[in-house]
């Protein structure tokens, strides 16, 4: 992430290495720190601090990636987390927010409480461990803002956190097969069983479609691949949904494509369809009048997506259509305990 993408959108911090920049910081809202390029004071949650004289390491912007890196102990030690060094297996263990996350230098495998993962590795400068911008914000849901004329940087943490999906990788190649599988991790849910429960199941499935494809192609004398991989276009404490799209290729030329997703509601800790989010039973020919057609074709599944709104799909003969319903055109129609919507994407 380069401090051009940080002025426009608030996104996730990343601690990594120490260079000739350093960096000064703050953090505010239930968790603000700001710090300034070349300033030694920092401020977090209103309170102003100078860096001691024991922190050597400071914050900085690497010069070749432009990317802000934090001394890990340091920012989450101030955050009322900690940061210790595990002997045995080299690892570093932070604590925070709940979680458990031990990484080590130069391994995108990881471990968040106990569930193996894939992140960015740390590094260690002048045996220093920096971690970058973007493991702040897509491990702790950290949101950061640039502002450029300033030269400010901004970390917020929210009292409510989301739950975050995490990625793990299933990769096999033998002979003529092969699959590179991404499977999501969800932590953070306030029911620790079900959140088991529930990544079981994203797992299992996985495996699954892995087995349908070793199946299939078992006797193949070309070379096969799978490949799946998932976006997450709605995530919020009430609702996460989990789009996957799937390809298997003959020879490096595509033989099939497939999409699914999986609409999660944590309130209910159900698996959602679509017919549970509307009042009334004709909510199907409400929504094809909504889209100026005839009718939703037999095979219509769905999405929730934060900036577009309700997504409908099916697969045709040649391609997987879609169709979109911005939130708020369908407010009426939708349940009490799905207004929350509403908030998303309004005009």
């Amino acid at each position: 992430m380069t401090l051009k993408k940080l002025t426009v959108i608030a996104v996730a911090a990343s601690v990594m290495i120490c260079t000739s920049v350093f960096v000064g910081i703050h953090l505010n809202t239930n968790n603000e720190m700001e710090f300034a390029i070349g300033e030694q004071q920092y401020t977090i949650n209103g309170s102003t601090k100078t860096f001691d004289e024991s922190v050597k390491n400071l914050p900085v912007i690497d010069e070749k990636s432009q990317k802000l890196l934090i001394p890990l102990r340091w920012v989450i030690e101030e955050l009322k987390g900690s940061v210790e060094w595990d002997k045995e297996t080299k690892a570093t263990v932070i604590q925070y927010q709940g979680k458990n996350i031990r990484i080590e230098t130069g391994n995108q495998k990881a471990a968040i409480n106990g569930y193996g993962v894939i992140l960015e590795p740390p590094v260690v400068r002048n045996g220093c461990t920096y971690v970058t911008a973007d493991f702040m914000a897509d491990n702790f849901d950290t949101n950061i803002i640039w502002d450029g004329k300033q030269k400010e940087i901004t970390l917020r943490t929210e009292a409510i956190q989301r739950p975050i999906v995490y990625q793990n990788k299933m990769v096999y190649q033998r002979g003529n097969r092969s699959y590179d599988v991404a499977v999501p991790v969800i932590i953070g849910l306030n029911d620790g069983n079900y959140e088991k429960n529930l990544n079981h199941k994203l797992s299992s499935d996985v495996t699954d479609e892995i087995h349908d494809f070793m199946t299939k192609h078992e006797k193949d004398v070309e070379k096969s691949n799978l490949h799946s991989e998932y976006t997450i276009p709605y995530r919020s404490k009430e609702m996460i949904s989990i789009v996957f799209s799937a390809q298997t290729q003959k020879n490096e030329q595509t033989e099939e494509q497939s999409k699914k997703a999986v609409n999660i509601d944590l309130q209910t800790q159900t698996i959602l369809k679509l017919e549970d989010l509307f009042r009334k039973k004709d909510y199907k020919q409400r929504l094809a009048k909504e889209l100026s057609i005839k009718e939703l074709p037999e095979q219509t599944e769905f999405y929730l997506d934060k900036d577009r709104g309700l997504v409908l799909y099916y697969k045709n003969e040649y391609a997987v259509e879609e169709y979109t319903i911005p939130f708020f055109e369908i407010r009426k129609m939708l349940k009490d305990n799905y207004q929350f919507l509403l908030g998303q994407n309004q005009p």
